[in-house]
């Protein structure tokens, strides 16, 4: 048995939450604080690969996502009119609105006997070889065997401890994203294609909406106006009639339907904890969306530290094991996301037999053991 009885998770978002109640099933303590005041109510969608919704049902949680969600497993191109090109299969998938994600995974980790507190963060920690002292914003003081920084691309935790070396550099392109009512042809993950290269994708994320996302090369992140959003994303989608592409913009009538963010990515270095402090999610390893999988590797990365600290009998062991087991096959996935933006950069339309067979690689990949 494991000495590791108390854990703090700083970061309730799609990793903090399924540790939380990974960490419950094998009858750890769990305490996960976010700096957010209130859970997510709005936000755009995910793709769950084969590989996530594998470790999720190693959970009981894949049932739930697939109610709320919706399962495909092809992939359809199209061109910018909307004339179907290819329909290949894909690995099994589901899509499902990121709030209804939160909502099963935080709801999973308090029905487990998770305590999680919002409007929170750590004031001061000290991390101490037999323990880690923490100090909040309200005041509290409490002790923990292990503290779990499962708090995004931008970690405070991550910066203090493994230093600024570590911090997110952008990526060479940025990302917009909107949901909106799902048409009959989007029922798997497509893309819509320009001759020159450009691509808009979407996806269902449930029987009634989907997902659409645009993808924009730039040398320095992008500033986008306040309140311009909804019509910047008209401007960049003009060339698109596709019907669906089209019906969607229909609903975006407000900046605040769009969800903009460059793309910002890091790779800690291994070894990914500080004596009792460790890395989970995005905040060691936030990749590009192209391979889909940021997500589902925090997703693993939980199931992943509740099987080491089970499999132990100290934290150094414990931490140790989860380490080793997670850096390769995340940093394999982040290049091979890193890559897929590269190729889009420099060449969208000639690298495309090269992205697709990188896809095909890497989706094989993710099938295997985690």
């Amino acid at each position: 048995m494991n000495a590791i009885k108390r854990v703090l998770i700083v970061g309730s978002g799609i990793g903090g939450a399924t540790a939380a109640f990974a960490l419950r099933r094998i009858g750890v303590d769990v305490h996960c604080i976010d700096i957010k005041p209130e859970a997510p109510m709005a936000g755009s969608g995910i793709c769950m690969l084969h590989n996530a919704m594998r470790a999720l049902n190693g959970l009981g949680l894949a049932e739930p996502c697939l109610d709320s969600g919706y399962r495909f497993d092809k992939f359809r191109q199209f061109n910018s009119a909307g004339e179907l090109l290819l329909t290949n299969p894909a690995p099994p998938s589901c899509g499902i609105r990121r709030p209804e994600l939160a909502r099963i995974l935080e709801g999973a980790a308090e029905g487990a006997g998770a305590i999680i507190d919002r409007g929170l963060t750590v004031e001061n920690l000290v991390n101490r070889e037999d323990g880690v002292d923490v100090r909040f914003s309200d005041g509290r003081e409490a002790t923990y065997d292990l503290v779990v920084a499962a708090d995004g691309v931008y970690s405070k935790l991550r910066d203090q401890l493994f230093g600024t070396d570590c911090s997110p550099r952008f990526a060479g392109q940025s990302v917009w994203r909107f949901n909106a009512p799902r048409p009959a042809e989007i029922d798997a993950f497509c893309l819509y294609r320009t001759p020159t290269g450009h691509t808009v994708g979407s996806f269902p994320t449930s029987q009634e909406s989907c997902y659409i996302f645009y993808l924009e090369n730039s040398q320095e992140p992008l500033r986008i106006p306040e309140g311009e959003a909804h019509h910047l994303i008209r401007d960049r989608l003009m060339e698109y009639t596709a019907p669906a592409i089209r019906e969607s913009l229909e609903f975006v009538t407000d900046a605040k339907q769009i969800i903009f963010r460059p793309l910002d990515i890091t790779l800690v270095p291994a070894p990914w904890h500080r004596s009792r402090v460790i890395l989970l999610g995005d905040a060691a390893h936030a990749p590009t969306p192209h391979m889909t999988s940021g997500g589902g590797m925090a997703i693993e990365d939980a199931v992943v530290l509740a099987e080491s600290i089970a499999a132990t009998s100290t934290a150094k062991a414990a931490v140790e094991m989860y380490s080793n087991r997670r850096y390769e096959r995340c940093k394999t996935i982040c290049d091979a996301s890193l890559q897929l933006c590269r190729n889009e950069q420099e060449d969208a339309l000639g690298n495309r037999e090269k992205s697709a067979g990188l896809l095909l690689q890497t989706y094989q990949y993710l099938g295997n053991p985690i």
